[in-house]
C-alpha cells in the first residue's frame, strides 16, 4: 500500500464516558488524569500527524462497545485492544 493512501485512525472518546474508561481498563495509569489532559494530548498529535502530511481520521469510540467487543474476543481491555478497536471501528465504517 502507497504510503499516501494510508489514513490513521485515532480513538476519540466522549467527556461523559472519561471516567468510565478509566475504571474499566487494565491499565488506567497508561491514560492521562483527565479528559480535558487526553484531548490536549490527542488534538497535539494529531495535529503533528496532519503537519506532516499524514491522513488521520478520528474514530468515535463507545466505551461499553469496547468493553463488550474485548469480551468476546477475550481480550484484556488495554491499550493493545483499544488500538484494535479502533482500527476494527474504522474498517467497519469505510465498507
Amino acid at each position: 500500500m502507497n504510503e499516501d493512501n494510508v489514513i490513521y485512525s485515532f480513538a476519540w472518546f466522549q467527556p461523559k464516558e472519561w471516567q468510565l474508561l478509566k475504571e474499566s481498563v487494565d491499565d488506567p495509569t497508561s491514560l492521562d488524569n483527565s479528559y480535558d489532559e487526553w484531548r490536549r494530548q490527542a488534538e497535539s498529535a494529531i495535529g503533528e500527524f496532519r503537519a506532516n502530511g499524514k491522513k488521520v481520521k478520528k474514530v468515535s469510540i463507545n466505551v461499553s462497545e469496547l468493553l463488550t467487543w474485548c469480551e468476546s474476543k477475550g481480550l484484556k481491555p488495554d491499550s493493545k485492544a483499544r488500538s484494535e478497536f479502533t482500527a476494527f471501528k474504522a474498517e467497519q465504517r469505510a465498507k
